[in-house]
């Protein structure tokens, strides 16, 4: 079953973050990481919360994201996020195609 990562980011270094898409876009294709979201601008219509960006994300499973965030290449990129953002991520269940609400 699919795994979907949702991530919520307020920026603190943008310049550093811009450097991690930078290296992680070509990381993300290579891997056949799927984006459904990646809102710049994202509206709080309901409740508070800060939040700068929206990213979500589909893995084929727990196992792709899994090697995929242990990649040597990706963690160097990583770091860059990690110096640019503070981060809230949850992970989600997909659904199968054709599932029912």
């Amino acid at each position: 079953m699919s795994v979907i990562l949702i991530g919520l980011f307020t920026y603190r270094d943008r310049a550093a973050y811009d450097r991690y898409v930078e290296l992680a876009t070509p990381i993300f294709a290579r891997e056949k990481v799927i984006f459904f979201v990646n809102d710049e601008a994202p509206r709080v219509t309901s409740g508070e919360i800060e939040v700068d960006k929206v990213v979500v994300m589909q893995f084929r499973d727990k196992a792709h994201m899994a090697g995929f965030f242990a990649q040597d290449d990706y963690q160097a990129a990583a770091t860059h996020r990690d110096a640019g953002i503070n981060m809230t991520t949850l992970m989600v269940k997909g659904l199968p195609q054709g599932a029912d609400l």
